[in-house]
């Protein structure tokens, strides 16, 4: 046998998830929840994966979005905070992160927004939290992004002691790709209002997986950060179409329930758009 040593690379898919996605795309891959076998099996198929994972992360179905890389959903997800961050305001991000995590958040310097660099120690690459408290002493930090495990320098961040910036009002972003191999995110262990990871490091199609707490989504202005489901709520007539239930243009399901997250920013975020950012 062969054993690859690439965290970075991702997994080999198992046999009993490609089963399943290779069922889906010959049987059930119609438009769900509708009055026929086919589409009530798929809508099912949606929610228990939804259901499965959420458990697994200790987090409610409505916190847990899917979309087709974290790389994407992080930067669709530093477009809907671009909405609700005031010029003069600050975040702040590590020299410690993937490209991905810290990318997108670096770009919102663009729009007035202070990026602020927390450092890691030249000697150990530790990011050692007592070097966080200058940068947020003024008040002005909105958000704090930073991994949960370097794929730089192979240190795992004390999250839960980080997260706890999120009392005094900034809120975290928690990349867990280059963890999630490790242990899956637990959102009953103070991950903080925001967390990412990957399904294709454990074993899972390529795909993203955020989890984004509800306080944070109530904190925001209505529609920033948007679920969108194929299944309206129980007021809609059984086996009726409507055009909101249809999936978005410009956005790829998947094999688990299709949800976005949509942004509220001048123009459209597109899956086109998102994905040239993906790796």
């Amino acid at each position: 046998g062969q054993a690859f040593f690439e965290n970075a690379g991702g997994s080999y898919t198992c046999k009993p998830v490609i089963d399943r996605l290779t069922r889906f795309y010959h049987q059930r891959k119609v438009q769900p929840y509708g009055p026929y076998e086919a589409s009530r099996l798929g809508g099912e198929e949606m929610d228990e994966a939804r259901a499965r994972l959420a458990a697994m992360m200790g987090i409610a179905t409505d916190e847990l979005s899917f979309g087709p890389s974290t790389t994407a959903n992080t930067f669709v997800l530093s477009q809907a905070f671009r909405r609700f961050l005031n010029p003069g305001e600050a975040i702040v991000v590590t020299d410690q992160d993937h490209e991905a995590n810290s990318g997108p958040w670096r770009r919102l310097g663009d729009e007035g927004i202070e990026v602020r660099e927390w450092k890691i120690d030249p000697e150990t690459g530790h990011l050692n939290p007592e070097r966080l408290k200058p940068l947020l002493a003024d008040g002005k930090v909105r958000l704090v992004a930073f991994p949960h495990c370097s794929n730089v320098v192979a240190e795992i961040n004390p999250v839960a002691e980080i997260a706890l910036v999120y009392a005094a009002g900034a809120a975290t972003c928690v990349d867990g790709v280059s963890h999630a191999p490790h242990g899956i995110p637990d959102g009953s262990a103070r991950l903080g209002p925001t967390s990412t990871c990957s399904a294709y490091k454990v074993y899972g199609p390529h795909q993203g997986i955020m989890a984004i707490r509800r306080d944070l989504q109530a904190a925001t202005e209505p529609g920033v950060l948007v679920q969108r489901r194929h299944r309206r709520q129980a007021s809609r007539r059984p086996g009726r179409i409507t055009r909101r239930s249809r999936p978005a243009p410009g956005w790829r399901t998947t094999s688990m329930r299709f949800t976005h997250i949509i942004s509220c920013a001048p123009r459209p975020i597109r899956a086109s758009a998102a994905t040239r950012f993906t790796t």
